[in-house]
């Protein structure tokens, strides 16, 4: 750059002395006709200064291409970073006021070049909970205990890197743990949330391993509350544990659209009747699949489509789960048996700060004896002062043909203390009806109310993010 300029400013100093230094009676005789040399002279030097600044914009233009064209692209940031469920996705910017945000902090940097990176991040969440109801004894309960309230504590390494120009490789291994014992969460495994490699680029990102499906995209933005101990995975379990092992996935954007696919060839290797505390739960179905003599075995299938208009948007997802054996768990003892749900939400975002959100889950789970219900809900996200929130969520679960139902609502207030620290105090309580025995809390041991009975739970915590 220096060598073009140089060149060029040699001639532009010499023309410049020759208009300044040429004296006018040697252009022509008399006052008029010189003073009109002048001028011509001036004329023809000014149009070459402005071809000589061109030709130097020009050089300048080649050598900054030239010049770019040399770098290597940057890393390009993974899409749908593991932690980004519920409070995790918002928890970032509530310090400035946002009421969401895409992802949770990065944490600590092990490892950061112009090619590569990897982080290393987490959340712990730990309050005292007081719980009371009719339990399933027909006693009244009363109990005092140490759980998590409005996130599930976890932590976890991500890392991405440039394989070739346009091409990202990425990996993420993500687990999660109860505080309050220490052990290992979703069925006792070390990565139980996500463990995955992927590849990224202009055509997307596809990913292998264990990961959220597809479905997860129908809730995600119109769930704020989150998948703690209270909120919507009280009305279907499904919600705070949406993924799947042996997964392939596809997630693409385009603009304001973005779309989701996954397939699993057995959904859930790990058997939760035997490694957690309590009745059977989703965190551990046993149903691994992957059967040479039967292609449908604990199959699972799910797409995902969301419009995000910045202020407002809208999702769609469906989701099919295939049954196993007669050990697997909710039902599902045959691969004939399925359980589907069929996803749709959607999210306001008000001046101030303010999110409003509703969704609906339409499901039929053949595993069931009362297969098809239904599941409204709706949220809300209120900032009420410098670092203080306010979320409501009203949900109701209903059964087609049967008078089972419940009704749940919670409110909840935080206090963000800095942008790695929030105090929260938050409040359920659990309506049911018919036979149904949903509690108002999913810390363990599960305190399982009497059929149609009320319960009511109250946490305050604190909420550290490293």
């Amino acid at each position: 750059m220096k060598d073009i300029k140089s060149r060029v400013s040699s001639p532009l100093i010499v023309a410049a002395c020759i208009a300044a230094c040429t004296p006018a009676w040697s252009q022509d005789s008399g006052a008029a006709s010189s003073n009109e040399a002048v001028l011509r002279r001036i004329d023809e030097m000014t149009r070459q200064i402005e071809q000589l600044k061109a030709q130097v914009q020009a050089n300048e233009e080649r050598v900054n291409a030239a010049a770019k064209a040399a770098t290597p692209p940057p890393v390009a940031a993974v899409s749908g970073k593991g932690a980004t469920e519920g409070l995790s996705r918002q928890a970032n910017q509530e310090a400035t006021g946002s009421t969401d945000a895409d992802e949770e902090p990065a944490g600590k940097a092990i490892i950061a070049s112009p090619k590569a990176s990897l982080d290393y991040y987490g959340m712990i969440d730990v309050g005292v909970e007081a719980l009371r109801g009719t339990l399933a004894s027909g006693k009244e309960g009363e109990s005092v205990r140490i759980s998590n309230g409005i996130i599930t504590p976890h932590f976890g390494l991500i890392g991405h890197g440039q394989l070739v120009s346009g091409l990202q490789g990425s990996f993420n291994m993500e687990g999660s743990f109860a505080p309050d014992a220490g052990t290992s969460g979703i069925g006792g495994r070390l990565f139980g949330r996500q463990a995955w490699v992927g590849l990224s680029g202009g055509f997307g990102t596809v990913r292998l391993g264990r990961q959220y499906t597809a479905v997860r995209m129908g809730w995600e933005d119109a769930n704020p509350y989150g998948t703690g101990n209270q909120g919507l995975r009280l009305l279907d379990p499904r919600i705070s544990n949406p993924r799947a092992d042996n997964s392939i996935s596809y997630i693409g954007k385009w603009g304001p659209v973005s779309a989701s696919v996954n397939l699993s060839a057995g959904w859930d290797a790990v058997d939760g009747n035997a490694s957690n505390t309590g009745p059977a739960n989703s965190a551990g179905a046993d149903c691994p699949g992957e059967v040479p003599s039967n292609n449908r075995q604990c199959h699972e299938g799910s797409a995902g489509l969301k419009y995000d208009g910045g202020n407002w948007g809208l999702t769609s997802a469906y989701e099919k789960l295939r049954g196993g054996t007669s050990a697997t768990f909710g039902g599902l003892t045959s691969p004939t048996l399925s359980d589907k749900r069929f996803v749709r939400g959607g999210y306001l975002k008000l001046p101030g700060g303010t999110k409003l959100t509703a969704g609906w889950i339409q499901r039929d789970n053949e595993g069931s004896k009362t297969p098809r219900s239904n599941l409204y809900w709706t949220q809300a996200v209120v900032p009420v002062g410098s670092g203080f929130f306010v979320d409501g969520l009203l949900g109701e679960l209903k059964y087609e043909d049967s008078a089972n139902k419940a009704l749940l609502v919670n409110l909840r207030g935080r206090y963000v203390v800095s942008k790695d620290t929030t105090l929260y105090l938050t409040g359920a309580m659990m309506n049911n009806d018919g036979t149904l025995a949903l509690p108002a809390t999913a810390s363990t041991p599960a305190p399982t109310p009497s059929a149609g009975a009320k319960q009511g739970s109250v946490i305050t915590g604190i909420l550290y993010k490293f």
